[in-house]
């Protein structure tokens, strides 16, 4: 699938809920799970090509930068926001959401949260046609990067 490189600036964010904290190495099992029901039905189903969210995550953790991955805890997570390194350049690579959670801007507060953290430039690659995440993006003030 074709996919659309985006790039951020440093700047102002949103407010953050108060149910938001970084992720911990005991979060893997309820992100993978997580990142299931958020991709089932969605163009991003196929995850990195398994559809595993136990694979996805475990790829994600030897560049991950915990203290800039935030998570929405309601009991169980709800949302996330999970940022990596690679080559002195952050990246955001996923955005879940929970499909009963969607719609009430937890997206929009993890990566705001993240943005916050980090105060540098991010890179999120998003497949073409996943219109919620170049909505969340550009909101953020993400702008596509020409190839």
């Amino acid at each position: 699938m074709k996919r659309t490189l985006y790039r951020r600036a440093p700047g102002p964010v949103p407010e953050l809920p108060q149910n938001l904290r970084t992720v911990n190495d005991e979060d893997d099992a309820a992100l993978a799970d997580l990142m299931e029901r958020a991709y089932a039905g969605t163009i991003d189903e196929q995850l990195g090509g398994n559809s595993d969210g136990a694979v996805e995550i475990a790829g994600w953790r030897p560049n991950a930068v915990p203290d800039a991955s935030f998570v929405v805890d309601e009991n169980q997570l709800v949302a996330a926001s999970l940022i990596s390194r690679h080559d002195n350049e952050f990246w955001l690579g996923y955005v879940i959401t929970h499909p009963e959670w969607k719609g009430r801007g937890l997206g929009t507060a993890v990566v705001a949260a993240s943005l916050r953290a980090l105060d540098a430039p991010v890179l999120a690659a998003v497949t073409d046609g996943n219109t919620p995440s170049e909505r969340l993006l550009t909101a953020l003030g993400f702008t596509p990067v020409p190839r």
